[in-house]
C-alpha cells in the first residue's frame, strides 16, 4: 500500500509530463527548468548535452529539450540504452546518442562544445572521478551548465557517504535498498566486474552529501556565476536531502 500510494503521489505531481507523453519519472519541475534555461538565459542555444539522462526517465529530459526553439542538436549520454529506448531515441532527427559512461576523459571528448550541459540527479552518484572532477572536465566543454541534483542538508559540510559507517549510511541513503549497500561496504576494496572500480565507488548508490556551499565554491573556481538557483524541497522521503536546481554561466 505505501509503494502504491508513493506511485500515486508521483503520478499526481508528474501528471503535466505524463500528459505530453512521458512517463511518470520525468520530473516537471526539471521541464520547467529546460523551459527556463532556454527561454531566458541561453535564447541563443542550438546545442546542449544531457549526461546520465536514461535511467527510469528513458531520455525524456533531452527529448523535451530537442524541442525547444533554435535546438539543431542534442546529444544524449549514459551506460546502458534499452533496445525499446534507444530506437525511439534514434526516431528523432535532433538526438545523438554516445553509449558510454560521461565521467571519462575520451566521452567527454566525444560529447564536445556544447551551449548547455545538463546534470540530473547524477553529481551525487560521481565518486571515482568525483563530482567536482566531472564538473571541472565539462568547464571546458560548456558556459551555461544546468544542475538538479539532491543536495545534503544535514550539515554544513560536503560528506563522502560512503565512507561512513554502514549503520549511519543506511540511516541517511534512500529506503529498501539495504541488501545492495550492505554488499558493497562487503565487497568495498574489490573491483567491480563491469565498472572496473572499486565496489565503494560505483555510481549505483549515493555517493556523496553535497553542501550549496561547497557546489557553489566549487563553480566559482571554475570561473562561472551562479545566474538562477530554485529549491524544490525534500527529496523522496529523506530528511538529510533536498531537491536543489542551479544554472551557472560564464
Amino acid at each position: 500500500m505505501q509503494l502504491n500510494m508513493h506511485r500515486l503521489r508521483k503520478v499526481v505531481r508528474n501528471l503535466p509530463s505524463v500528459l505530453m507523453g512521458y512517463n511518470i519519472y520525468v520530473d516537471t519541475d526539471k521541464l520547467r527548468l529546460i523551459d527556463h534555461v532556454f527561454r531566458h538565459i541561453r535564447p541563443e542555444a542550438s546545442t546542449f548535452a544531457d549526461l546520465g539522462g536514461v535511467w527510469k526517465v528513458n531520455g525524456g529530459y533531452a527529448r523535451y529539450a530537442a524541442k525547444q526553439k533554435n535546438i539543431r542538436l542534442g546529444t544524449l549520454v549514459d551506460t546502458d540504452f534499452p533496445p525499446a529506448v534507444r530506437a525511439e531515441l534514434e526516431a528523432g532527427r535532433q538526438l545523438r546518442l554516445i553509449t558510454g559512461d560521461f565521467t571519462k576523459e575520451d566521452v567527454a571528448a566525444q560529447v564536445g562544445p556544447v551551449d548547455v550541459i545538463f546534470f540530473f540527479d547524477v553529481l551525487l552518484h560521481q565518486a571515482n572521478p568525483s563530482w567536482t572532477d566531472v564538473l571541472a572536465r565539462y568547464a571546458q566543454n560548456s558556459s551555461c551548465i544546468t544542475i538538479y541534483n539532491q543536495q545534503w542538508v544535514k550539515g554544513p559540510a560536503t560528506v563522502r557517504l560512503t565512507s561512513l559507517p554502514l549503520e549511519e549510511y543506511i540511516a541517511v541513503a534512500p529506503k529498501g535498498r539495504d541488501e545492495v549497500y550492505r554488499h558493497v561496504y562487503a565487497h568495498a576494496d574489490e573491483i567491480h566486474p563491469e565498472y572496473g572500480k572499486p565496489w565503494r565507488d560505483i555510481h549505483n548508490v549515493f555517493q556523496w552529501g553535497i553542501t550549496d556551499a561547497d557546489l557553489r565554491a566549487h563553480m566559482k573556481g571554475l570561473g562561472f556565476r551562479e545566474v538562477f538557483s530554485r529549491n524544490y524541497g525534500r527529496f523522496s522521503d529523506l530528511p538529510a536531502f533536498e531537491n536543489h536546481a542551479f544554472v551557472f554561466v560564464r
